[in-house]
């Protein structure tokens, strides 16, 4: 028994909610760089594009994928990776829009 279930797996599938959650941020990002100072830099935003999609395998949960919108290639000198920013953004904003939801994070598989 696990927390009342046959298994694990059902515990899990008992936590689901809905069955797809889009979310979009934007990040600031440094395009370009034209001097010394900490203030010499062109800004812009990149639009990151988070879906979580309910995935009912031999392992339940939810996956996230995502894609980024940048006006610029990344990395470049100034701005982390594409992955490094998603990174950031799942820490800084989605764990808790997902918590806001009623979404646990017993639920996150992680691909």
């Amino acid at each position: 028994m696990y927390n009342g279930y046959e298994n694990e797996d059902d515990y899990v599938r008992s936590l689901k909610k809905n069955d797809t959650y889009r979310f979009s941020y934007n990040y600031e990002i440094v395009v370009n760089r034209f001097g010394d100072g900490d203030d010499d830099v062109e800004l812009a935003n990149a639009t990151v594009d988070i879906t979580v999609s309910w995935d009912d395998s031999s392992v339940p949960g939810y996956i996230i994928s995502w894609n980024v919108n940048a006006p610029t290639s990344l990395p470049n000198e100034w701005t982390n990776s594409e992955e490094e920013i998603v990174k950031e953004v799942i820490v800084m904003y989605l764990y808790s829009d997902l918590e806001a939801n009623g979404i646990s994070s017993e639920t996150f598989k992680f691909v």
